[in-house]
C-alpha cells in the first residue's frame, strides 16, 4: 500500500507542475511570429514533461527520506523548491498572456538560479536524488540564453 501513496503523490506534484499550463493559454502564434532564434515549439512539452517527471520523482522521494535527512538542510531545499516553483507558475502568464519578453527572461533566470540553489542544497541531503533536478539546471541554461536573445531581437 505504500507504492500506492507514493503514485498518489507523485501524480500530485506532476500535476501541479502542470497546473500552470491549464490556467494561462500558451499562445504559441505570439512565439512563432518573434524574431530571433528560437527552438522549436514541440520541443516544450516534450523536456517540460521530462522536467516535470523527475520533479515528481524527486520531490516524492525527497520526503519518503525525510527522516534522514539534517532538517535545517531539508527546510532549505523545500524552500528553495517552493520558491522556485512560484516563479516558474508565473512565467506563461507574463510570457504568453501579458507577451512581456523582458519579465519572461527575468522569470527564466530567476527559476534557473532557484533550481541550481535547490540542486546544490540537495546535494547535502542525497547525491543520487540531487541528479534528478540536473536536466532542470541544463533546461535552465538553455531557456536563460534563448529568452534573453529573443527579448534583445524584439
Amino acid at each position: 500500500m505504500k507504492w500506492f501513496k507514493r503514485v498518489l503523490q507523485f501524480i500530485f506534484v506532476v500535476f501541479m507542475y502542470f497546473l500552470p499550463s491549464f490556467i494561462f493559454k500558451t499562445d504559441l502564434a505570439f512565439y512563432d511570429q518573434l524574431e530571433g532564434p528560437k527552438l522549436p515549439s514541440i520541443v516544450f512539452p516534450i523536456v517540460w514533461s521530462i522536467i516535470y517527471v523527475l520533479m515528481g520523482i524527486f520531490i516524492v522521494m525527497l520526503f519518503e527520506n525525510k527522516k534522514k535527512y539534517n532538517k535545517k538542510d531539508f527546510t532549505r531545499v523545500i524552500i528553495f523548491l517552493t520558491i522556485n516553483y512560484l516563479i516558474s507558475f508565473t512565467f506563461p502568464y507574463f510570457f504568453f498572456v501579458k507577451e512581456s519578453l523582458f519579465l519572461g527572461y527575468l522569470i527564466t533566470l530567476l527559476s534557473f538560479l532557484t533550481i541550481t540553489l535547490t540542486t546544490i542544497e540537495s546535494l547535502l541531503l542525497s547525491k543520487k536524488y540531487a541528479l534528478l533536478l540536473l536536466p532542470y539546471v541544463i533546461w535552465g541554461i538553455i531557456a536563460s540564453v534563448f529568452a534573453i536573445l529573443l527579448y534583445l531581437n524584439n
